[in-house]
């Protein structure tokens, strides 16, 4: 049985083990950051424009977004019907409607450059965007050269891990016998790569990631992978977690003689 590595969130690692499993695989898993809320300023200023309809759509760009938002006061109750709620994907969707939160919209393409290409006739129109300190610049550019008024609340930052656990992993993935690495975030790229820096294994870890698939869920990701010189072999349609698994599925089963 082969082994695929994964970083994945705490609180998604063990879901994410068994969707590897599914396919046939052992799973090689470990978290490499820990997700702390915030209580921005202007969240009192957008709640009370919600209640009273100033607001046409809220943006929410990841699962532990919507997770947040919820445990920050955001219900069914303070949103009105004339505000549409985006989801930038598939899983943040999922973890809204599991907050009894409704969904309006998701984007063909899971990203922020799906989120923008999305939107027509938005120009004047009062978005607020919910998301973490390390988003892109992209999704704020794009609908403000939409002419939409846009707004962003920072409502959780990112600390990157590594410790006992994750020093093992980074260990294993280049002295054992892993498959792939499926890597999902750019964020998650830079931890992992920190965290072999500051064990001394970088430049070894590079070089086995040339031996073995790497599989990004995203350009993004997969930017911030060349960026350190690593090639990716493949990046799923649609970016989600099941469909990277089996993008990399498939590029090591076309390897097998």
């Amino acid at each position: 049985m082969e082994t695929l590595a994964i970083i994945r969130p705490k609180n998604q690692l063990e879901e994410s083990k068994k969707i590897l499993e599914s396919f046939g695989y052992r799973a090689l898993g470990t978290t490499m950051i820990d997700v702390t809320p915030l209580r921005d300023p202007f969240w009192h200023d957008f709640l009370d424009e919600l209640k009273i309809g100033k607001v046409d759509y809220v943006i929410i760009t990841s699962a532990n977004g919507a997770r947040i938002c919820a445990t920050l006061g955001l219900s069914t109750a303070n949103i009105p019907s004339s505000t549409k709620i985006v989801a930038i994907g598939p899983q943040t969707r999922a973890a809204l409607l599991r907050e009894h939160l409704r969904v309006d919209l998701v984007p063909p393409e899971y990203s922020s450059r799906g989120l923008v290409k999305m939107f027509d006739n938005i120009e004047k129109r009062n978005i607020w965007i919910l998301r973490s300190a390390f988003g892109s610049s992209e999704l704020l550019e794009g609908l403000e050269n939409a002419g939409a008024v846009v707004h962003e609340i920072v409502i959780y930052t990112l600390k990157k891990l590594c410790g006992p656990p994750q020093h093992a992993f980074v260990r294993e993935v280049v002295e054992g016998t892993v498959a792939a690495v499926l890597l999902t975030s750019a964020m998650t790229v830079q931890a992992f790569f920190d965290c072999a820096h500051r064990t001394k294994t970088q430049e070894r870890l590079i070089a086995r990631l040339g031996e073995i698939v790497v599989g990004a869920i995203g350009k993004p990701t997969a930017e911030a992978l060349y960026e350190m010189n690593v090639q990716v072999d493949t990046i799923p349609n649609k970016a989600t977690f099941h469909e990277l698994v089996s993008a990399v599925h498939s590029t090591l089963s076309a390897r097998t003689p």
